[in-house]
């Protein structure tokens, strides 16, 4: 029995529109991009542009990865040091709590104590991290300096991690002054003022 063409051409709609649905899938990891893009590869993950490349970077933080229109949000408050991120994400940075800031550096994430005063602060677009004050152990970058808790001594990067510079027994002993770390060496050296390299 000849089979009637209207049978024979839905058929065919089908088949077409199978091939359609099989060619169109969510991207993923390694799949190519264009700068900006991002979107959420599950409630934990977020995929982000990398030099027009997918690749995945968690979202560790209470929040997750959600999308809200063409906005999407990753908290990586819960992220850990070393996790990666893109490097389209250069300097980008969110606080963890109110003293501690992570920021994504060289495409992994960077975890950096903010024991000064003003703690961490979200701004402006920028968050500020306050790191005159530091702990020996502190991850840190660069030649920074700043002032131990208790405000005898100057403490500096050296390796990446805060060590003692120096002790500063004069009265007035490490405090900033003018965006400078100020150490009294006491009277041995007539109350002069050290100014450690930052």
């Amino acid at each position: 029995m000849k089979t009637p063409a209207w049978v024979s051409g839905t058929a065919l709609l089908v088949v077409f529109g199978l091939l359609a649905l099989g060619c169109h899938r969510e991207p993923g990891p390694g799949d190519s991009c264009k700068p900006g893009d991002i979107r959420c590869l599950d409630p934990k993950t977020e995929l982000a542009c990398q030099k027009g490349t997918f690749v995945s970077a968690p979202c560790k933080g209470p929040m997750g990865c959600r999308e809200d229109g063409k906005h999407l949000t990753c908290d990586v408050t819960g992220n850990l040091e070393g996790d990666p991120c893109s490097s389209d994400d250069e300097g980008a940075a969110q606080c963890i709590g109110d003293r501690q800031r992570i920021t994504c550096r060289g495409s992994r994430y960077s975890i950096e104590f903010c024991r000064g005063p003003s703690g961490c602060r979200a701004g402006s677009g920028s968050v500020r991290c306050d790191q005159s004050q530091a702990a020996v152990g502190d991850p840190c970058q660069g030649r920074t300096s700043a002032c131990s808790a208790d405000g005898k001594g100057v403490l500096s990067c050296y390796g990446g991690k805060v060590a003692v510079a120096a002790q500063c027994p004069g009265p007035g002993g490490c405090a900033l002054r003018d965006g400078e770390v100020d150490c009294d060496l006491g009277k041995k050296d007539d109350g002069r003022k050290a100014k450690p390299a930052r």
